[in-house]
Formats: C-alpha cells, structure tokens, sequence
C-alpha cells in the first residue's frame, strides 16, 4: 500500500518546489533604491563645485558597502560627476536617462529586482521618483539642499506600501 503513494508524494513535492519557485520568481526579494540629488554646484553650472566634489566622496563612504548593483543618474554632467567616484570604486558603468523623465527612472529602477540600485536626480526629480515607485509623496527637495539620502525598500508581494527611510550624508546643507 505504501509503494502506491510514492507517485503522489513525488508529485506533490514536484508542484511545492515549482510553486515555491513561481513565488521567489515573481516577487525576486526586496529591492532597495537609494535616491539622492547631484552633489553641489555653483549657482547654474552643471558641474560640482569644490563642495560637491567632497560630496561626492560622501558619497562613495556612505554607500560603497551597500551592495549597490546599479547606477542610474541623470544626463547632466553634474549628476554623471556625482555618480562617477562611486561608479569607479564599485567598477560599474552607470546609466544615464534624460533629467526629467520621472517614468524611465521608475521602470529601470524596477527592472533591478531583488538588487540595491543607486538613483542620481535632481532637486525637483527624486521625491516624484519615490512616488513613481509606489512611495508615499514628499516636498520636493530645496534648491539649497544637497545632503539628503532616501532608502526605498520595494518588494513586489508586500501588501504594505514601500518604507522610505530619510538619511543625510555629508555636511549639512543650509
């Protein structure tokens, strides 16, 4: 009688591992997203100012032991200069987007399931990228703002919306 259940039992656990497998599949783990603006400028320039050079290097201390996988920025050289220490510690090439396209920072943040993506935007870019990401709505960062830090934690089969956690790096902005 034993002997006749073997077939069944197989079965059973051969449907358990491919349900366990669709599930790890579909909800990939947690993805955490790290946003910041550019580092300092000079008034309208696009590029770092001494300021935001050092920023930048903050940047490389605060988040080299992340387990940053990508790097998506902004195409203003001001944003690629930001990203360019971190990318060349962490040796990967970053992705640039056009500034102000909120949806394609989204869907490529999206698209790194399961990994620790780093998003260089812009003062009035980052909080809508959040939201875009099914975060909750924040003011848009001020112009003199330069040291904010959000860590966005998605997973895909959480039932509660995405936690952000609001961090500073570097000298305080005015």
């Amino acid at each position: 009688m034993f002997r006749n259940r073997w077939p069944y039992l197989l079965a059973l656990i051969a449907v358990l591992v491919v349900a366990v497998g669709a599930f790890w599949w579909y909800c990939g783990g947690q993805t955490t997203v790290l946003l910041v603006r550019h580092a300092d400028r000079e008034g309208t320039l696009d590029e770092l100012s001494a300021a935001g050079q050092v920023r930048a290097q903050a940047l490389v201390h605060a988040t080299e032991r992340a387990g940053i996988a990508a790097i998506i920025r902004s195409d203003a050289v001001r944003a690629e200069q930001t990203a360019q220490l971190l990318a060349t510690a962490l040796g990967i090439t970053p992705i640039a987007l056009r500034g102000n396209d909120i949806q394609a920072f989204a869907d490529e943040a999206r698209t790194r399931r399961g990994q620790t993506v780093l998003v260089v935007g812009h003062s009035n870019t980052v909080t809508p990228i959040i939201s875009a990401l099914g975060g909750p709505s924040l003011p848009q960062i001020g112009e003199a703002e330069f040291d904010n830090l959000y860590v966005l934690h998605l997973c895909r089969c959480s039932r509660t919306a995405p936690r952000v956690t609001h961090l500073q790096y570097g000298v305080a902005s005015p």
